[in-house]
């Protein structure tokens, strides 16, 4: 991940910080405008090792201007890996910028369900329906407090169809054990004095399979802001 936290405020594309990862990135730096970015998806993994990434990165550089990123990732475990590492994270930067907001929002499930699953038809609607709202979201007006609630909704949601809307398929074993991890990064910011705040945040490497059976939550911040 140091790719990640060396991300090219500069030069470079952010997005290659996150190749074959799921990942949203949101860069703005045109006064009075809204960039927003959504990243959703669906992994299912059967080999020895699991890291998949879960990223949302927004950065913002301009005036009365807005940079939100926002990340899903359901991860599938239906192998047995001896490896478990999955990562989530949320980073959200404002430089060279007055009255200017960015937002990452990162939200990662990871489930370990003992053989080969695939969602029922009620579950793949409401993910559907899922994906729709968080396109639909950069239509609203909301405040920070209002968008958090709305994706912590969303994530509610998915953590019911984890739990209620899965199928094993046919003669596969399957036993359910979730672990979910959520960060946010928020930087508003009105000030001209350069300040510097570092605090990625991670959830701890776990080497076996997850064996969680209630959601768990991680959250953290890391913001850079500067006149």
């Amino acid at each position: 991940m140091a790719a990640l936290f060396t991300f090219g405020l500069a030069t470079g594309s952010p997005a290659a910080a996150y190749a074959g990862d799921n990942a949203a990135i949101s860069v703005n730096t045109k006064d009075g405008t809204t960039v927003f970015k959504v990243a959703f998806a669906i992994r299912h993994v059967m080999g020895d090792v699991v890291d998949e990434t879960n990223g949302a990165v927004a950065y913002a550089s301009c005036n009365d201007c807005a940079a939100v990123a926002i990340a899903f990732e359901i991860v599938l475990v239906e192998g047995s890996p001896s490896t478990v590492t999955p990562t989530n994270v949320a980073i959200a930067i404002n430089e060279n910028c007055d009255t200017c907001v960015a937002v990452a929002e990162a939200y990662q499930f990871v489930l370990g369900t003992g053989g080969l699953v695939h969602f029922d038809k009620d579950g793949n609607k409401v993910l559907a329906d899922i994906r729709k709202e968080l396109h639909s979201l950069k239509k609203e007006d909301l405040t920070i407090d209002q968008l958090q609630a709305e994706l912590d909704s969303i994530a509610a949601r998915i953590a019911d169809v984890l739990a209620n809307h899965l199928v094993p398929v046919p003669g596969r074993k399957t036993g359910q054990q979730e672990t979910t991890t959520a960060t946010t990064a928020t930087t508003p910011t009105t000030t001209t004095t350069p300040t510097t705040t570092t605090t990625p945040t991670t959830t701890e490497p776990a080497t076996t399979e997850p064996t969680t059976t209630e959601p768990t939550t991680t959250s953290g911040v890391t913001t850079t802001t500067g006149p």
